[in-house]
């Protein structure tokens, strides 16, 4: 990000400037200062278990056996948002609580009935729906797509 941003002038120099900021501390001050704006308590980050928990978790099965093939990540927005995690309007209030734990990922086998994510929320007014929307957005394939995906593709401007 250095790099792009233009605060130096190769991504090997931005590497280095990233990791001296991180063991300086700086990062972690400027994520502080971060929360601190936004009207967070910065303390989360050495308590995190001052972070607003969920009251209700629910397992989101598999409807088929088989290997993820592919996801439509959106939904998973979508149906965060449906659970408070996000606003489907301007005036809407999130609840940082709520939130989705990935159990599989494209090219995992997965069994029908096995757990896919775990939704983690507070209202349980669209959780059916929101449910729906997570299982429906899993595709499983009866085989492993050819090559596993990388977590992370490529390295702009390496």
């Amino acid at each position: 990000m250095f790099y792009l941003g233009e605060r130096t002038k190769s991504v090997v120099e931005g590497r280095a400037l990233a990791e001296s900021i991180i063991a300086s501390g700086q990062a972690k001050e400027k994520f502080r200062q971060g929360i601190r704006l936004q009207g967070g308590d910065p303390r989360v980050i050495e308590e995190p278990q001052r972070m607003p928990q969920a009251r209700n978790h629910a397992d989101v099965p598999s409807s088929a056996a088989g290997f993820i093939i592919s996801t439509d990540c959106d939904q998973f927005g979508i149906a965060l948002a449906m659970l408070g995690g996000g606003r489907e309007k301007k005036e809407d209030k999130i609840d940082h609580a709520v939130g989705l734990e990935f159990h599989k990922r494209i090219g995992d086998r997965v069994e029908k009935g096995e757990s896919l994510a775990t939704i983690h929320y507070n209202s349980d007014a669209k959780l059916a729906e929101a449910k729906s929307l997570i299982v429906g957005s899993y595709h499983v394939g009866e085989s492993a797509p050819r090559e596993k995906r990388l977590l992370i593709r490529r390295i702009l401007g390496a």
